[in-house]
């Protein structure tokens, strides 16, 4: 049996080597002065680091990604928490998969696709603006200012990834033992008591689950902002778009700064899930 799992985890540690070895290389090109106007690279060290951290368009990045991320793991585990109840307290299971695929569908887009999509319900002539026009709103000129392209990302974000805080709050709510719910219910209970002080304490493992994934989602994005705002719009600039900017511009050391510091941030956030998820529910501890 040990030899079989030590063959199981032959394909992981390959992968990991590889993910190594190209973490590595990228370390040491961000080390060098590479870039379109200097072809012969030297060893500069840290430097390019404090080249990067320098640069404005770094730091608009920075603020716009925590933006993003922070908007993106609050919003959606609330909206997702939400959705999962009400998905579990519905009792036939058909009326629920379908339910449960709507929420899903965002999920089976192609980003790029939603995005063009939502740029044009973002046209201040159509799209929303008509909807609000029907009920006497002011129109909102969308994306024109930073608070509203805030505001539209962060609407783009939620419909795109609530269904997936959903999907791994409705799993761990339905594994939770039956009995206690009757129990429950027996006294008393009602749904938004069941929600929150039965099924929500037992459900720790779809919080870490959805909010690692929100994590990761929401911090690498990239499609969105470049397809609506494109390279020359700093408004929705996030870090992975940036990274693509400072490549296709050829600073190449740069980009590998960036693309290193990146890494590391999804590495320091994302590894602790890993390990609460495997103490908890591989070695049972």
């Amino acid at each position: 049996m040990r030899k079989q799992g030590l063959v199981m985890a032959i394909p992981g540690f390959i992968f990991a080597v590889v993910l190594i070895y190209l973490l590595s290389l990228n370390i040491y090109f961000s080390l060098l002065n590479w870039s379109l106007f200097n072809l012969h690279p030297t060893f500069t060290g840290i430097s390019t680091y404090y080249s990067l951290f320098s640069e404005y368009f770094f730091k608009l990045s920075v603020i716009h990604t925590i933006v993003y991320t922070v908007s993106a793991v609050a919003l959606c585990n609330i909206l997702g928490i939400l959705g999962a109840g009400i998905l579990y307290f519905i009792k036939s299971n058909t009326r629920r998969a379908i339910y449960l695929s709507i929420f899903l569908y965002p999920l089976a887009v192609p980003s790029s696709t939603y995005a063009i999509t939502w740029q044009w319900l973002f046209n201040p002539q159509t799209g929303i603006n008509l909807v609000l026009r029907i009920f006497h709103f002011p129109d909102i000129l969308w994306l024109t200012t930073q608070q509203t392209v805030y505001a539209g990302m962060i609407i783009i974000e939620i419909w795109a990834y609530t269904g997936l805080a959903v999907l791994f709050y409705l799993a761990s709510f339905i594994s939770v033992d039956k009995s206690i719910v009757e129990a429950a219910k027996i006294d008393g209970a009602n749904n938004f008591y069941l929600l929150f002080r039965i099924l929500l304490p037992n459900s720790m493992n779809g919080l870490i689950v959805a909010t690692a994934l929100l994590f990761l989602f929401s911090f690498r994005i990239f499609t969105v902002p470049f397809t609506i705002g494109g390279p020359s719009n700093p408004t929705m600039m996030s870090l992975v778009e940036y990274i693509y900017i400072l490549f296709s511009t050829e600073y190449f050391s740069l980009s590998s700064a960036l693309a290193s510091l990146v890494t590391l941030i999804a590495a320091v956030v994302i590894i602790p899930y890993a390990l609460l998820g495997l103490k908890r529910w591989v070695f049972r501890r």
